[in-house]
C-alpha cells in the first residue's frame, strides 16, 4: 500500500471514529493540545499558558487549533484521546481500524484514538464544528511537584498563578506535573510536563515512542535556565557555572547577527527545557518499567520513580 492509498483508506474509515466517540471527553482534553502546541515557544511557566487570552476567549482558542490543523501541525491534536465505542462493531471494522490508523489501542468495549487521527482526515468545517466546545478546566485535575515535593493538588481551574512565578536564576529546579481528569474514562490518560529538565534527559524521553511529545524548542525561545546534575559537589558546579557563563556571552552576541536555532550551537546540554508527554497509563507503567532500574541517568530515573510512587 502506497502512502496515497493509506490516507484515502483512513479518509473513508473516519466516520467510524467521528460518529462513534465520546464527545463529552473533548472538552477535558483539548486544553491538552492547546498546551502542547503552546509549549513550544513560552518562556513561561507551562501552567500559566492557561492564563493566556488566546486560551480563555473561546473564539480566539478555536481559531487558533483551525489554524495550527490548516498549516498541518498535527502532532499537537495527539495529546487529546478520543474513545470510539466498537464493542458493536464487526471483527471486520476492527481490524480495518487498527491496520490502517498509528498509535490505536483496543479494550473490550473502546478504542483509544486521538484527535490527531481527526484533524487529519476530517475537512475543516466538520473539524470547527468538533471543537466548538468549552474547555472544562474544573473537571482537570492537577498534580505538581517541585523538586519531587508535592507544592500543588486540586483542579486546573483553581490555580493560584502567583504559585508558579519564576525566580531569575541561572539555575533551574526541577518540576513534574500531572494532568489527568477527574472524571473515569476509558484507558485512563495522563499528561506529564517535566519542567526544568536539561535536553539530556529529553534525548532519552523522546525515545519512548508510544508517548506524545511537544517540548520547548530553544529556535525560538532564549536559553535562561541550566540543570545541575546531583552528582556535582561545589567543585564541579564552579566549573559549570563559568563554562555557561563563558558560553552564554558568545550565545548573546551571536544572537545579535543571526538567528537562535544557529546561536544555541554553542550552548551546554544541561539548558533546562519543558517537555508535555501524554499516553493512556499502560504506556506511562511501560516507562516506568524501563527507566526505574538504577543503569538509568539521573533524571529520568528520578522522573520514573516519583510517576512509580503517584500512579502504581
Amino acid at each position: 500500500m502506497t502512502l496515497e492509498e493509506l490516507r484515502e483508506k483512513q479518509k473513508s474509515l473516519i466516520r467510524v471514529v467521528s460518529e462513534n466517540f465520546d464527545r463529552s471527553a473533548l472538552s477535558v482534553f483539548l486544553p491538552f493540545s492547546y498546551l502542547g502546541a503552546r509549549i513550544c515557544y513560552a518562556e513561561s511557566h507551562p501552567l500559566l499558558l492557561f492564563e493566556e487570552e488566546k486560551f480563555k476567549d473561546i473564539e480566539r482558542f478555536k481559531s487558533f487549533l483551525l489554524h495550527l490543523k490548516k498549516a498541518g501541525h498535527f502532532s499537537i491534536f495527539a495529546h487529546t484521546p478520543i474513545f470510539v465505542k466498537t464493542s458493536s462493531s464487526s471483527l471486520e471494522v476492527k481490524f480495518a481500524l487498527a491496520s490502517n490508523y498509528f498509535k490505536v489501542f483496543f479494550d473490550d468495549a473502546y478504542a483509544l484514538f486521538n484527535l490527531r487521527h481527526l484533524a487529519e482526515n476530517l475537512p475543516d468545517n466538520d473539524f470547527l464544528h468538533l471543537i466548538n466546545i468549552e474547555p472544562a478546566l474544573e473537571k482537570i485535575e492537577v498534580l505538581s511537584f517541585r523538586n519531587y515535593k508535592l507544592i500543588y493538588e486540586g483542579d486546573l481551574k483553581g490555580i493560584d498563578p502567583a504559585l508558579f512565578k519564576e525566580e531569575n536564576t541561572l539555575f533551574a529546579t526541577p518540576e513534574v506535573i500531572l494532568l489527568r481528569s477527574k472524571e473515569n474514562f476509558p484507558f485512563s490518560w495522563l499528561g506529564v510536563i517535566t519542567h526544568n529538565f536539561s535536553r539530556i534527559f529529553s534525548h532519552q524521553f523522546v525515545r519512548h515512542t508510544w508517548l506524545n511529545f511537544n517540548q520547548r524548542s530553544h529556535r525560538y525561545t532564549k536559553v535562561d535556565k541550566f540543570v545541575i546534575p546531583p552528582v556535582f559537589k561545589e567543585r564541579e558546579i564552579a566549573l559549570y557555572k563559568e563554562m555557561i557563563e563563558k558560553s552564554m556571552k558568545v550565545y548573546s552576541e551571536l544572537s545579535l547577527n543571526i538567528k537562535r536555532e544557529s546561536a544555541r550551537f554553542i550552548v551546554p546540554q544541561g539548558v533546562a527545557t519543558t517537555v508535555l508527554a501524554t499516553a493512556p497509563l499502560l504506556v506511562w507503567k511501560d516507562f516506568v518499567e524501563k527507566r526505574i532500574i538504577p543503569q538509568a541517568q539521573d533524571e529520568i530515573r528520578a522522573l520514573a520513580k516519583l510517576l512509580k510512587e503517584v500512579l502504581f
